[in-house]
């Protein structure tokens, strides 16, 4: 059976995603950031005593849900039901107002996306290898590469300012959620990850992100999932 975990509040947003930040924690902090009250539906990849693992959780219910493409994560809001990760972003930001201001922002909001993909897959596929401990030291390089890429281009952004740092324009995008939530399970897979002058306005970026009244309480709820990645993942 499916967990179910609710924001208060009136409206009818069902998230459905594995019992993990994964691909889901992005869309989440944008519906705390937002204070958009929605059901956090969560399926449970279960250990096995023979090692194998049991997701008939999401199995069970996966073709009786009338989503069009299913898969996880799924948003179901009102009488429409779809998935795919950027589509759920997309359609919760501009619904939020977190897509950006102009069509040169959602550009540069889209690019950032993208980019996190790119990074997010090479940390992806080391966390769920048997070999990741092998793999790490390989996986940190090009972290703090890409790292200092996306350092430099936050501090290249002209609407900044030392009071609020965002990746695209003036004001809080999802994309600065995004990021904040790698970042958050970057620094568990090596602390030091964020040190140096070079990553100065990455620091201060995530501290401003975890200061954020609405993410700090999320953090200090029940709803907060503390595991990264699912069951079968060596870094979880």
């Amino acid at each position: 059976m499916a967990e179910k975990r609710k924001r208060e509040g009136e409206g009818k947003l069902v998230l459905g995603y594995w019992a993990i930040r994964g691909l889901g924690q992005p869309i989440r902090l944008l519906l705390e950031f937002a204070k958009m009250p929605y059901e956090d539906k969560l399926y449970h990849a279960v250990r096995k005593e023979d090692g194998s693992v049991d997701k008939s959780s999401w199995f069970d219910e996966k073709f009786k849900l009338g989503l069009d493409f299913p898969n996880l994560p799924y948003l179901i809001d009102g009488d429409l039901k779809f998935t795919q990760t950027n589509a759920i972003l997309q359609h919760l930001a501009e619904k939020a107002g977190l897509n950006g201001k102009s069509t040169e922002e959602r550009a540069k909001v889209g690019m950032l996306f993208g980019f996190s993909g790119d990074v997010r897959a090479r940390y992806t596929r080391a966390s769920y290898s048997p070999e990741f401990h092998a793999m790490k030291a390989d996986l940190l390089d090009f972290l703090r590469g890409k790292l200092k890429e996306l350092a430099a281009y936050l501090a290249s952004n002209p609407a900044a300012t030392s009071d609020l740092r965002c990746l695209v324009g003036s004001s809080i995008t999802y994309v600065d959620l995004l990021w904040y939530d790698l970042l958050d399970q970057f620094k568990k897979l090596d602390p030091a990850i964020l040190d140096g002058d070079e990553m100065e306005v990455l620091r201060a970026f995530y501290s401003q992100i975890h200061r954020e009244p609405t993410i700090a309480a999320y953090r200090a709820s029940s709803r907060f999932i503390e595991q990264f990645n699912n069951t079968s993942a060596t870094f979880k």
